[in-house]
């Protein structure tokens, strides 16, 4: 297998990926993107634009490319260098923060590979980096052994609404589940974002709406009863419609953000430290 690393000089994390590499044996030919190996970089971005992210702050490196699939950031180039691809679906792209590797999505792989991931996120963290875990609610073993194992230094839980909202995977009591160990990470915050949606059980014609205040307000009293806590961190976001997939709910306009004010004072009742999310 031929395995080609784009690094950029003076990279911490792409010296993290090196080791990685170097710990397995691996061999790899590398080129410094952003200096002599800048334009033949540019033939390769220009050619897989498609699997490359740019993000606000430029292209994020390192990138490990074996051929024909691109593994982009630390995070995705070690789980590959440690497991192959049995770790796919645990490391969605996401900007990279300083100090922090996130974008580690809990709920999104296969929680037969746990030994695998524990051993990626033990592998991070001893590098000097802090792991930002995400869960949807599935997994919730999974995500207690991370916690068991302090591989977790901070962990987002995104709560679509309350138990009648999940009617597949996961299922409501995962969901309640991950609430609880979730609420026992020292660093931590739930979010639901107001979203419109189509019920359960509609027509294929059905439109979406969104959420009444007191869908809301039966979410936050379902974090209370799951954390046992009335005072947990919970934010709610704004409905953005340009990055659906779904093109009916691209159609729908956004709340007006005045609106969600209506919405946290519903979610106040059962957890007082709600909060609107002002970023984007």
């Amino acid at each position: 297998m031929n395995l080609t690393l784009f690094s950029a000089a003076g990279c911490a994390r792409c010296a993290i990926a090196k080791n990685a590499l170097q710990a397995k044996g691996l061999s790899y030919e590398e080129h410094d993107a952003v200096g002599a190996g800048k334009d033949l970089f540019a033939r390769f971005y220009r050619a897989n634009r498609a699997q490359v992210r740019r993000g606000p702050e430029g292209i994020e490196f390192p990138v490990l490319v074996d051929g024909e699939v691109v593994r982009q950031g630390v995070a995705a180039a070690v789980a590959w260098i440690e497991a192959g691809g049995r770790l796919g679906g645990f490391f969605a792209p996401c900007d990279p923060v300083k100090g922090w590797v996130a974008g580690i999505d809990v709920s999104g792989g296969d929680p037969a590979a746990a030994e695998d991931l524990a051993r990626v996120l033990a592998f991070l963290k001893t590098s000097g980096l802090k792991l930002e875990l995400r869960t949807g609610g599935g997994n919730p073993e999974l995500l207690e052994r991370l916690l068991d194992a302090g591989l977790g230094d901070r962990v987002v839980m995104e709560v679509q609404g309350p138990p009648a909202r999940y009617t597949g995977n996961p299922a409501p009591e995962d969901v309640g589940r991950s609430m609880a160990v979730a609420g026992r990470f020292s660093e931590h915050r739930f979010e639901t974002t107001v979203a419109p949606y189509v019920p359960a059980g509609a027509g294929p014609e059905a439109p979406p709406g969104y959420p009444t205040p007191e869908e809301i307000a039966a979410t936050a009293r379902w974090l209370a009863e799951a954390t046992g806590s009335p005072k947990q961190p919970y934010v709610l976001r704004h409905f953005d419609p340009s990055g659906c997939a779904d093109e009916r709910l691209r159609a729908v306009a956004p709340l007006p953000p005045e609106a969600l004010v209506r919405y946290r004072s519903a979610a106040r009742r059962h957890q007082v430290f709600t909060e609107i999310s002002t970023g984007c």
